[in-house]
């Protein structure tokens, strides 16, 4: 009978547990598994560096949510830091989860081949770039689960090999001090972006873009709805996550105010008499600055008819006094602007909402427009909402319509007019809505074959 192998000075035989050894979920080894690796690294170079990724709101999600959903972001957050592996590290680097912070993951990176490049010159630059190549990509992965901005901590740390301090202590130490180093990081990662916030603020640095607002009958044109833009080449360029910082930062106001100020600014390039529709929150139509005689003289000087401008109330921040806001509303009411109830069916008070305000137009959100040529709920709520629209003098505008389908239906239901990908992208021209595609459908109907409802 054949003995087992003999051991290696310093090494035990043991039996553990699989998942402390190789974390079956994520696919990916623990530092147990890559130890004698990593401390190679350390004997060799006489040195070791790591960079550190953790996700902070992993753990809330699965608190809220609960292990599946967990586990489903966290294999996809692993398959993204596999992605940006190949991209920015050597194949020769260590990527592993952590034992007990299964929201942290490590790179322990090799010395380079070629003994001219120092590691310790390019580490800082490595640990931003691999920011960088995360950051938009985990915020929309999380924003549907979290409704705020997950940064993750991206730190670097480096250690000397020390004769006096045992290996593993220093390795250990190394991890923790990464950690740290992230947090710090990302601490001043923010309190940057909040800065480069006011001074876009400040300077005006903000793009109008206009989307077409259509009539689902003709496909003309009615409005145009202006949204707003960042700088190219910053992360506010998103601007979901421009005014979702705007929020963190307390600059919603501020931010709001200007976006208002440079959609009427580029307003005046439209013909007389179509209609902007403007976004605003319902804390800014409070604001003494921008009523009464101070707007309508404002939208006289940029030659702008009042009954043409449509303030889109977004209720993503509750209407707290609705007496109130109708006291403020007035003031513009008074000079003939016309209220939207923005997101229609996103889940917040709608019913109370429009029962309060009566609005003018009534935008239904885009989890009802999504697919409902195959949905028979969808269909039967937007029937309902166009029954309450026009009893009550309003009409509706469908949101993010992007398949033929989608328009057929939505047309079918008596929805007064529509908005989308399908009509045209926002441009910063003013483009005519697009509506090359409905000789496709028409063709196609004529011909007897079923209409390809799909994109």
């Amino acid at each position: 009978m054949s003995s087992a192998p003999p051991l290696k000075p310093d090494y035990v035989s043991a039996t553990i547990h699989k998942d402390f050894y190789y974390n079956q979920a994520v696919e990916s080894p623990t530092l147990i598994k890559e130890y004698g690796n990593i401390e190679k690294i350390l004997v060799n170079a006489q040195y070791l560096a790591c960079i550190t990724i953790q996700i902070p709101m992993l753990h809330k999600i699965e608190y809220q949510y609960g292990s599946q959903v967990y586990n489903k972001l966290l294999g996809e957050v692993t398959q993204l830091l596999k992605e940006v592996k190949q991209g920015e590290f050597r194949d020769s680097d260590i990527f592993l989860v952590d034992l007990f912070d299964v929201d942290t993951f490590i790179f322990f990176l090799t010395p380079p081949r070629d003994q001219t490049t120092l590691l310790l010159d390019h580490l800082e630059q490595i640990t931003e770039r691999t920011r960088v190549s995360i950051d938009q990509r985990t915020f929309n992965l999380f924003y549907p689960y979290t409704k705020t901005h997950t940064k993750p901590a991206v730190g670097c740390a480096m250690v000397i090999k020390n004769p006096m301090i045992n290996n593993i202590r220093q390795i250990t130490r190394l991890v923790s001090h990464s950690k740290n180093m992230g947090e710090f990081l990302a601490t001043r990662h923010n309190f940057h972006s909040k800065y480069t916030l006011q001074k876009l603020i400040i300077q005006q640095d903000i793009q109008t873009v206009f989307q077409p607002i259509v009539d689902m009958q003709s496909l003309n044109a009615i409005g145009y709805e202006a949204l707003s833009r960042g700088p190219a080449d910053t992360e506010f360029a998103s601007p979901l996550l421009l005014f979702v910082l705007a929020e963190e930062f307390g600059l919603s106001f501020e931010l709001d105010t200007l976006c208002r100020r440079k959609a009427f600014e580029r307003a005046k390039e439209l013909e007389s008499d179509t209609k902007i529709f403007v976004n605003t929150l319902t804390m800014t139509i409070h604001d003494p600055e921008f009523r009464g005689k101070y707007l309508e003289e404002l939208l006289h000087d940029l030659k702008i008819k009042p009954h043409n401008v449509v303030f889109e109330i977004n209720e993503k921040l509750a209407i707290d006094n609705y007496d109130l806001f109708r006291d403020s509303m007035k003031d513009y009411s008074d000079i003939g602007i016309v209220q939207a109830s923005d997101d229609i069916g996103n889940g917040y008070s709608d019913l109370e909402r429009i029962m309060e305000l009566n609005p003018g137009y009534m935008k239904l959100d885009i989890a009802l427009v999504r697919n409902i040529h195959h949905s028979y709920i969808k269909q039967q709520i937007v029937q309902a909402m166009v029954s309450l629209a026009r009893g009550i003098g309003s009409q509706i505008i469908a949101e993010g319509i992007e398949q033929p389908g989608e328009y057929l239906s939505l047309r079918e239901l008596g929805v007064d007019y529509g908005q989308g990908y399908l009509f045209g992208r926002p441009t910063q021209d003013l483009q005519p809505a697009d509506s090359s595609w409905l000789a496709t459908v028409d063709q196609q109907s004529e011909a007897g074959h079923d209409v390809q409802l799909g994109k």
